[in-house]
């Protein structure tokens, strides 16, 4: 049999899938399975894994519809005898890939906030998505459609890095003195109104003031630029490392030597799991029961509001209804997050 895992958006979406891929090999070891990726940093993440036999690279989202329709046609059509569509991909764009395989068997999900207009109708193998999962266990669960039923001991995520990268990382943080070191994502994807589940950047900078002894390695793109930046100028210890212009290979090579990770709900919330540090996540309007960091130390850091959580997966963007716009985010209080550290530096 010839599986193809069909192409995710985001670096988390990529990581969730990794304990499903994981399970999948192990019963089924004599499987082909590839994986088709549009973005760099996703191939990256699924580098050197040993449940993948072959790594597709298109980068579909910058390319017209044309030039995408004819490398799909070209390079995967009819090549394959199972596609799946791992959760979340409640969008048009997922399901007319996975016709476009022309697989036998088009594995997928019936999301619950979804329309005719999405076309889950070309995916002929579904399952109804659970609120009550979390997204790595809707993605075990989907294999149930293959004859796998694994429900206990579900591995944790998991980005193969060699030893020398490793090493890498570690020669990186040993050039700062201080002996804690903590890491901190200011961000999140941008994509579809993403940009509101970031936590304040005055929140994040008086938790960072809080702590003397202890430097903090600030992770980011351009897109957090801004937020890194503000921060870093007004440390009032000069105990701030801007973490930039690398690799996500290299980002998780850093991060796995670190001893904290703080962060909002972003795919790097979810790479210092998948490398197996405590993480402290932040989250507003999103809801943990489905993206929490996975079976690793953690602390969820959020508060209940009648409205909240009020994401839902849908190719809507996120949007807040009520009028004060995401005072889910705004009254966690950097207390909450000082205290959090205070309790794992213990």
């Amino acid at each position: 049999m010839k599986v193809l895992v069909a192409p995710q958006f985001g670096i988390g979406d990529a990581l969730m899938t990794t304990p499903a891929l994981e399970v999948l090999k192990a019963n089924k070891p004599d499987w082909i399975i590839d994986v088709f990726t549009m973005k760099k940093p996703i191939m990256e993440i699924y580098q050197n894994n040993p449940n993948i036999n072959r790594l597709i690279y298109f980068p579909l989202l910058s390319k017209s519809k044309i030039q995408s329709i004819f490398y799909i046609m070209k390079n995967v059509s009819f090549k394959y005898d199972i596609t799946i569509n791992f959760f979340p991909s409640n969008r048009r764009d997922y399901n007319i890939f996975s016709f476009l395989t022309f697989s036998k068997n088009r594995l997928g999900f019936k999301y619950k906030n979804s329309s005719f207009l999405n076309f889950d109708f070309l995916l002929n193998k579904t399952i109804e998505e659970d609120y009550n999962l979390h997204c790595v266990e809707e993605n075990i669960r989907i294999l149930t459609l293959l004859g796998i039923n694994h429900k206990e001991n579900i591995p944790n995520l998991k980005v193969y890095l060699t030893e020398e990268e490793g090493n890498k990382g570690k020669e990186f943080l040993n050039l700062y003195n201080k002996s804690i070191k903590i890491g901190v994502h200011t961000g999140s994807s941008s994509f579809k109104s993403h940009k509101s589940k970031r936590w304040k950047k005055e929140y994040f900078l008086e938790v960072i003031n809080y702590f003397k002894d202890i430097t903090f390695f600030l992770f980011g793109t351009e897109e957090e630029m801004e937020e890194n930046l503000f921060i870093k100028e007004n440390a009032r210890f000069n105990n701030v490392v801007l973490v930039a212009d690398k690799s996500i290979r290299e980002v998780a090579s850093i991060m796995k030597n670190l001893d904290l990770f703080i962060s909002n709900d972003s795919g790097l919330m979810h790479l210092a799991a998948a490398v197996n540090i405590p993480v402290i996540g932040i989250f507003g309007p999103t809801n943990p029961v489905w993206v929490k960091p996975w079976n690793v130390k953690h602390k969820v850091i959020k508060i209940d509001l009648p409205c909240s959580p009020c994401f839902y997966y849908s190719p809507k963007p996120l949007e807040c209804k009520i009028d004060e716009k995401y005072r889910c985010l705004d009254e966690i209080k950097p207390i909450e997050v000082i205290k959090a550290v205070e309790e794992f530096l213990k």
